[in-house]
């Protein structure tokens, strides 16, 4: 790395650096492996702190075995969330209900995935029917959302008690 990058990857000041650089100063050694590693190693070692955010909200209240980045990448290169198992719609469930929508494009770029994938895996997951999850998604891969389930659990109610309910609701 020249010293204009080691100044902007790691917030390090030029007059610093320049002082580092002296073959009689006791940071010159620091210096010296600075300026010989890579830019794409740097860059690789100082993005894994993005990385960091999906593991650990992926591996949340996970004890044993931990989804590696290669688990991740198998899993959303299928098309059907049948298609996934247990492992894998494990993954599924905690994308769909823990990762913000906005972060969508970092995951994709990250885990180089196919943003059609995971729209299909969406569209064949049970996701779609919980309503706090299925308005930000469908919104999000531009489906229409489905009605509320209210609709159906209405009919599995007693007449009696619904006409309670809907007088109720009115009062409201």
């Amino acid at each position: 790395m020249t010293q204009i990058e080691i100044s902007k990857y790691l917030d390090i000041p030029f007059a610093t650096l320049n002082d580092w650089k002296q073959e009689n100063s006791n940071r010159n050694k620091l210096y010296e492996l600075l300026s010989n590693l890579e830019v794409d190693f740097v860059e690789k070692v100082l993005n894994k702190k993005e990385n960091h955010r999906f593991f650990h909200i992926l591996n949340r209240n996970i004890e044993d075995e931990k989804f590696t980045y290669e688990d991740i990448k198998k899993a959303f290169s299928k098309q059907d969330y049948h298609d996934g198992n247990i492992k894998e719609q494990t993954i599924y469930s905690k994308f769909f209900k823990e990762i913000e929508i906005d972060e969508l494009e970092d995951f994709i770029s990250i885990f180089t995935l196919s943003k059609r994938n995971i729209k299909n895996i969406y569209i064949t997951s049970p996701f779609r029917t919980i309503d706090g999850i299925a308005k930000k998604w469908d919104k999000r891969f531009r489906l229409k959302h489905f009605e509320s389930n209210t609709n159906i659990l209405n009919k599995s109610i007693p007449s009696a008690l619904q006409n309670i309910l809907n007088k109720k609701s009115l009062n409201v």
